[in-house]
C-alpha cells in the first residue's frame, strides 16, 4: 500500500500531496467512529490480532491503518478498525508507549473509496484468498454499495459479487472458505445455502475436501431433499387446518387405523376418503416422492367410537356365519387337542383337505382375521386329532403376539425403505451418468483404485446380472454415450466397434469394461419384482452386494437404505423390532 507514499507531507505549490505516512502516532488520538460493523471486544473476537500488535506493533508495510483527517483535523480511521482496537488494547496493559505509523488520505476521502482501490490492487496480488474476497464484497455493501454498483467499481461480475455476499453472510461458510482456499467463491456462495444445516452443510464441505467432483450431484440431492421436507410441511400444516391429526407412518398411535381397513355399518367397502372429511377422528400421514408428489394415507382415530368397523371383522363375522349355515362347528384355536388339518397326514404324504375330513367328529373351523391386510382366512381344524386317528406331520406352528407385532412393523419397516429404494435409484443414475461423462478423455491415473480386481471379481460374484444384460448390454451403452445396439450381429454391436478402432486406449477399454459391470447390475433393478424388499435391500444376492460394494469403491456416497445390502444392522437404531431380545443369541 505504500509504495512511492512520502514518509512525510509533500507540499508543491502549497499543494499536501496525499496520500502519505505520519509516524509515531498515538492509537487514542485516532478517531474510529462511523464504523458500520461493531468491533466489541476485540481481545475476546481477536486475541491473536492483539497478541501479534503486543509483540511486533503494526509493520505500516504489511498491515497499515488507513487515516483521513476530518474538518477539525482529527485522523479518522477509515481501514483498520480492528487494528485499532487491537492497538489500544496493548496500550492499556501490555505497552503504554506503542506508537503506530498511519497512511494519510486527502480529506473527505471515504473508506469506501479506500476499500475500492485496495480491492483493485488486490486482485492481482498472489496468495488473495476466496475468503479475503468475499470479505471486500461485505465491507463494501456495509458501505452502501449494491452488489451491481460493487460489480461496477471493481470491473466485477455480478454473479461473483452476489456470491462473495452469500458466503460472507454465513459465519459457517466463511470459515469453511478459508480451510478451502481453491474451491470457487460461485462454489461457496452454493454452500452457503445450508447455512442453517449444520449437518448438511458439513457433509459439502467434506465432499468439496475429499471429492470435489461429487459436490454438484452432492448439492442436488441435499436440495431435492429439502425441497421434499418443504413440501412435506406444507401439506402437513394444510391438513392441520383441516383438522387432521398428522403423524409419521413409523410412529402410527395404536387407535389409528387406515382407512381402507375400515368399513361403515354392514357395507364391507372401505371407507371413501371423501365421505370421512367430517368425522371427528379424522388423520393423516403424508409421504412426498423425489418428484414432489404427495402421498395421503389417511387413517381414523378410535373408529369404534366413530361408528366404523374393521373390515377384518366383518369378513370374519360373514366368514363365520357362512360355516354355521354350512353346518361347521366354530373351533377355539387355542384349545388343547386342536390341529390344523394343513398339519395332519392323509395318505401317500398329502396333508388332509377339508372335503376328506368333514365326516370326522372332530371336523371344525375358525376364522383368522388379518386387520393389517383386512382379510379373514378360514382354517380348517380337527378338534381332537390324536382321538380321532390322525398322525400329525410336522410340529404346531403357534405365532406369538409378539411375533404379530414384529410382522407389523416389519410391514411398515418394508413400505418406507421401499420408497427410498425407488428414490435412490433415481439418484444413483444420476451420478453414474455424470461420473462417465467426458470418460474418453480419461487418463490412466483417472481409473478407480484396484479397478482390475473389481473387474475380475464380477464374473464370479456378479455371473448372474451379466448373463442377463449380455449379449447387448443397453445400459452400458447408455452410460458410455453410444448408440442402442439394434444390429443382431455382435460384431456390430457399438461396444465391439468402439473397442476395434485403433485410437481406442488402453483406459477407454477398461472404463467400457467397468460400464458393462456397472450397467448389468443396474439393469437389474429394471426387473418389476426388484422393487420390493425382499429382492432388493432386505435379502440381498451375491451379486447385489458386491455392486455396492463396488459403487462405494468408486466414490458413490451411499444412501442409508443402499447401506443396508452390505451393513443390514443399520436399520435397527430406526426400527427397534429388529434388535434381539435381551439374553438372545
Amino acid at each position: 500500500m505504500t509504495t512511492n507514499v512520502d514518509v512525510e507531507p509533500d507540499t508543491t505549490a502549497g499543494q499536501v500531496v496525499y496520500p502519505y505516512v505520519v509516524h509515531g502516532v498515538e492509537p487514542r488520538d485516532l478517531r474510529a467512529e462511523g464504523n458500520s460493523r461493531v468491533v466489541g471486544d476485540i481481545r475476546e473476537q481477536r486475541p491473536d490480532l492483539v497478541a501479534s500488535v503486543a509483540e511486533n506493533g503494526l509493520n505500516p508495510m504489511v498491515s497499515v491503518i488507513n487515516v483521513a483527517p476530518d474538518p477539525d483535523g482529527v485522523l479518522e480511521v477509515l481501514v483498520g478498525f480492528h487494528r485499532h482496537a487491537a492497538a489500544v488494547a496493548v496500550t492499556d496493559k501490555e505497552n503504554p508507549e506503542l506508537v503506530l505509523d498511519v497512511l494519510v488520505h486527502a480529506p473527505g476521502t471515504t473508506r469506501q473509496d479506500v476499500l475500492v482501490a485496495q480491492g483493485i490492487e488486490n486482485f492481482h496480488r498472489e496468495g488473495y484468498t476466496q475468503a479475503e474476497e468475499a470479505g471486500l464484497y461485505d465491507q463494501l455493501a456495509l458501505e452502501g454499495l449494491d452488489e451491481d454498483a460493487i460489480a461496477h467499481q471493481l470491473t466485477r461480475p455480478v454473479e461473483r459479487v452476489r456470491a462473495g455476499r452469500a458466503v460472507a453472510a454465513s459465519s459457517r461458510t466463511h470459515t469453511a472458505s478459508e480451510a478451502l482456499p481453491d474451491t470457487d467463491l460461485l462454489t461457496l456462495s452454493q454452500l452457503a445455502e445450508f447455512a442453517d444445516d449444520e449437518a448438511a452443510h458439513q457433509a459439502l464441505v467434506d465432499v468439496l475436501r475429499d471429492r470435489p467432483h461429487n459436490f454438484e450431484w452432492t448439492i442436488g440431492r441435499l436440495r431435492r431433499e429439502r425441497d421434499q421436507r418443504t413440501a412435506l410441511a406444507e401439506e402437513s400444516q394444510r391438513l392441520t387446518e383441516l383438522g387432521y391429526a398428522i403423524f409419521d407412518e413409523r410412529d402410527v398411535p395404536e387407535d389409528a387405523v387406515r382407512l381402507d381397513e375400515l368399513c361403515s355399518g354392514p357395507d364391507t367397502e372401505p371407507i371413501d376418503p371423501v365421505g370421512h372429511a367430517d368425522c371427528p377422528g379424522r388423520a393423516a400421514s403424508v409421504w412426498v416422492d423425489r418428484l414432489l408428489e404427495v402421498e395421503i394415507t389417511e387413517y381414523c382415530l378410535d373408529h369404534a367410537a366413530h361408528g366404523h368397523r374393521l373390515l377384518a371383522t366383518v369378513r370374519a363375522e360373514e366368514a363365520e356365519a357362512r360355516l354355521r349355515a354350512d353346518g361347521v362347528p366354530i373351533a377355539d384355536p387355542d384349545a388343547d387337542g386342536m390341529a390344523d388339518l394343513s398339519a395332519l397326514f392323509a395318505d401317500a404324504g398329502r396333508p388332509l383337505t377339508a372335503e376328506e375330513h368333514a365326516d370326522c367328529p372332530g371336523h371344525a373351523a375358525h376364522v383368522e382375521a388379518d386387520p393389517d391386510r383386512s382379510t379373514a382366512e378360514v382354517r380348517y381344524v380337527c378338534t381332537d386329532y390324536a382321538t380321532h386317528g390322525h398322525l400329525m406331520q410336522t410340529a404346531r406352528d403357534t405365532q406369538s403376539e409378539l411375533d404379530a407385532a414384529w410382522q407389523a412393523a416389519e410391514r411398515k419397516r418394508a413400505a418406507e425403505n421401499n420408497k427410498a429404494w425407488r428414490d435412490a435409484k433415481t439418484d444413483r443414475r444420476e451420478w453414474l451418468t455424470k461420473y462417465f461423462t467426458g470418460w474418453r478423455k480419461r487418463k490412466p491415473a483417472a481409473l478407480p483404485q484396484r479397478v482390475h480386481h473389481w473387474l475380475a471379481l464380477a464374473p464370479v460374484l456378479a455371473s448372474d446380472h451379466l448373463a442377463e444384460a449380455a449379449p447387448a448390454h443397453r445400459y452400458a451403452c447408455t452410460l458410455l454415450g453410444l448408440a442402442e445396439p439394434e444390429d443382431h450381429r455382435r460384431d456390430r454391436h457399438p461396444i465391439a466397434v468402439h473397442l476395434r478402432k485403433k485410437t481406442t486406449t488402453e483406459t477407454q477399454a477398461v472404463l467400457i469394461r467397468l460400464a458393462q459391470v456397472i450397467g448389468a447390475c443396474e439393469q437389474h433393478w429394471d426387473r418389476a419384482y426388484t422393487s420390493q424388499a425382499d429382492a432388493s435391500w432386505r435379502r440381498p444376492t451375491d451379486g447385489s452386494r458386491f455392486y455396492f460394494e463396488l459403487l462405494e469403491a468408486l466414490g458413490y456416497p451411499l444412501s442409508h437404505v443402499e447401506q443396508l445390502v452390505n451393513q443390514p444392522d443399520l436399520d435397527i437404531e430406526k426400527w427397534p423390532h429388529l434388535a434381539k431380545p435381551e439374553g438372545a443369541t
